[in-house]
């Protein structure tokens, strides 16, 4: 019987009953301490991730890590919810952490997973796996590299950040130190950072003659999420590479532009991912289940419904506010656009955003009542 240093309570969380630290517990990301960390803002994150790995697991046996897994719960989660032939290893080098993930497996009763305390980098130098999460306190970068070597060939690398005060541009300088791209903290500065992520990691991955391909990718929060297919060899790497670009802002027309080299005279973002953050296929065949978050419900349909539009979200209240007009309801943009032959969506990042593939010209027409 392990006697803790810190108070615990019960939660349960999906299928999983675990025992988590009686500590204040708040939106961000925490601090780094001794005490296991539980955030419970994080459940969407951890709902859509059991989605995730029931779509991405094969008919082989299969090895999951939940790489900085804290007080276990996604990992827990993973073996309870999860449908297939597959282990879970719960990682955590702190050792209060690993002492209450080991006592969370058994109140779980969970016979495919297993606890280990081990420095994350280390590792994956000697083990490979078909799915690994990396969801840390700030920063995934100092994982990044041991994660995408560190997974086999078509697996996924899910990552987490929850530096978006960097990469969403309020900090340029600690996003260009730690990314080494350039955001833009305007209103649909949440997509350009989610961008940049996936943009680092492409290229990490390209230093190791590899590709990634996102699977699913959302801002919510205060965190980003993806994740990754991988894909190994120079083919990969270079056709990865090509979706590797910058994000324009025409500042007469506030047209948005993605493209793979920098626009002179627009304000510019980069380098980022220009392509797809989703891969439709799989997304719409994910169904929820009764006893995720509401709040998972939503951000799932909401990327369902936008997910075939690769170009970012414009934000309503922007574009009035340039023209200096009255900001139009979202539903009737959405409608105007789609009844005039373009495809248009809300957006899951931005309750006044709409996605759509119609010109910019199109969409000033509608705000100026045309």
């Amino acid at each position: 019987m392990v006697d803790f240093d810190f108070e615990t309570e019960e939660i349960v969380e999906g299928k999983a009953s675990i025992l988590v630290p009686k500590t204040l517990r708040g939106k961000g990301p925490g601090k780094k301490e001794g005490i296991p960390f539980y955030n419970p803002v994080m459940e969407i994150n951890r709902d859509i991730s059991v989605l995730v790995l029931q779509k991405r697991l094969s008919k082989g046996k299969e090895k999951v890590l939940d790489g900085l897994a804290g007080t276990g719960i996604r990992g827990i989660r993973f073996a309870l919810e999860v449908e297939g032939d597959f282990s879970v290893l719960l990682n955590d080098w702190n050792k209060p952490s690993y002492q209450l993930m080991r006592k969370n497996i058994e109140r779980n009763k969970v016979h495919n997973a297993e606890a280990g305390q081990e420095d994350f980098n280390t590792l994956l130098t000697r083990e490979d796996f078909d799915y690994v999460d990396v969801d840390p306190y700030g920063t995934p970068v100092p994982f990044l590299d041991s994660a995408l070597k560190g997974v086999k060939e078509r697996g996924t690398v899910a990552i987490t950040a929850t530096d978006i005060a960097a990469l969403a541009g309020r900090f340029p300088n600690a996003c260009m130190k730690k990314y080494g791209a350039v955001p833009l903290q305007t209103k649909t500065r949440h997509e350009t950072g989610l961008r940049i992520l996936i943009g680092y990691c492409a290229r990490t991955a390209e230093k190791y003659e590899m590709g990634v391909r996102p699977l699913m990718s959302h801002s919510t929060d205060h965190y980003y999420r993806t994740y990754l297919e991988m894909e190994r060899g120079q083919g990969a790497a270079a056709s990865c590479a090509k979706n590797v670009g910058y994000l324009s802002i025409n500042p007469s027309t506030r047209e948005i532009l993605m493209e793979r080299e920098r626009r002179g005279g627009f304000k510019v973002a980069g380098p980022l991912w220009i392509a797809n953050l989703w891969d439709p296929v799989l997304l719409k065949k994910m169904r929820l289940r009764s006893y995720m978050s509401p709040g998972t419900s939503r951000v799932l349909e909401l990327m369902k419904s936008e997910c075939d539009i690769e170009l970012p979200f414009y934000s309503s209240d922007e574009i009035a506010s340039s023209l200096k007009v009255h900001t139009p309801a979202l539903a009737e943009i959405i409608e105007s656009l789609k009844e005039t032959g373009f495809s248009a969506s809300p957006t899951h990042i931005d309750p006044k955003g709409f996605r759509t593939n119609a010109p910019i010209e199109r969409i000033l027409e509608l705000f100026r009542g045309n």
